[in-house]
């Protein structure tokens, strides 16, 4: 759902949603309420699905697809509730040979969410809007595996030029009002280091992570460390410089992938400023490039990042 749909039509959506499911109840409730629970669950209205799949449950204790949908929702409510909810869906359906694909997908994510780390506040699914939406779908399969479970995590910029400190500052200061980063003075120890460096032409940035697998305690740990290049031409604005590191870090903190609205910081910032350039809007010119430039992170961004540190991989749904 693009984030251009307001509160109240959510809203309105929901109520109309709820009247159909009693309007329908008299036919076959369990399939009204897991119809429109699935639904409130693509609105982000997780809370609310979660009712409706329960009221399903309710009517039918063995209704597989009200408890895998349960267990998708809770991810976004109540983690133990989620593990619960899928312990019990990997029991109804064990037996059948023909859900072999399903239990082992079940199982993988039971077994990812019993290993997530206890999450800071700003992380938490309470703090997702669901009138805003999210991209979650389109970045959530290439995600998988990319996020922290140590925090803070830590960054270090490695020699930044003069002209893109301050550009460096506001994309930091926007991530660190919904992630749990700090700033250090020395490359070792650091998770995430920010290097500038002359960058073929057309390349603004680049992120790349290294995952490494080291034995401690008797047992391995998966450990990640992440790199941003970004070009030092002095012919980037501010505004364009600010752009670029925000998307690029939104990368390193565990988006892979792009929006799909040009509006949101991790949109393809990269194809749009070089659009801009060949319109002669951007500073590469010597023109104000204050057009179109995204120097701050959507409510849709966050939301995104919420989701994919709460649910492991994207949204399948059972045949």
């Amino acid at each position: 759902m693009r984030r251009n749909l307001s509160h109240t039509l959510r809203r309105l959506i929901y109520t109309a949603v709820l009247g159909f499911a009693v309007t329908a109840a008299g036919h076959d409730p369990a399939e009204s309420f897991l119809q429109q629970g699935t639904k409130l669950l693509h609105l982000g209205l997780f809370a609310d699905s979660v009712a409706m799949f329960t009221r399903a449950l309710e009517q039918n204790p063995r209704d597989v697809k009200a408890c895998y949908y349960r267990a998708l929702a809770n991810e976004m409510v109540d983690r133990q509730a989620a593990i619960g909810d899928w312990r019990k869906f990997v029991g109804l359906v064990a037996a059948d040979p023909d859900s072999k694909e399903e239990v082992t997908q079940a199982e993988e994510r039971l077994h990812a969410l019993e290993k997530m780390p206890v999450l800071p506040e700003s992380l938490r699914p309470s703090r997702y809007v669901p009138r805003a939406g999210d991209y979650y779908q389109e970045v959530a399969g290439p995600s998988v595996g990319l996020q922290w479970t140590q925090f803070p995590v830590k960054v270090f910029a490695d020699s930044p030029p003069k002209e893109g400190r301050r550009a460096l500052e506001k994309a930091l200061d926007a991530w660190m009002r919904v992630f749990p980063l700090q700033t250090v003075g020395a490359r070792e120890g650091a998770d995430i280091v920010l290097s500038w460096a002359k960058l073929p032409k057309g390349t603004l940035g680049r992120e790349r992570d290294l995952i490494q697998v080291e034995k401690e305690d008797g047992r391995l740990v998966r450990r990640k460390k992440s790199f941003i290049s970004l070009d030092n031409s002095p012919r980037w604005s501010e505004r364009e410089r600010c752009a670029v590191v925000l998307h690029e870090l939104g990368h390193a903190l565990g988006i892979e992938g792009h929006s799909d609205d040009s509006r949101d910081a991790m949109f393809d910032e990269e194809v749009k400023i070089l659009h801009l350039i060949q319109e002669g809007a951007s500073g590469f010119y010597g023109v104000s490039s204050s057009t179109g430039i995204n120097t701050k992170l959507t409510p849709r961004d966050v939301n995104t990042l919420i989701r994919l540190y709460n649910c492991p991989g994207p949204l399948v749904h059972l045949k």
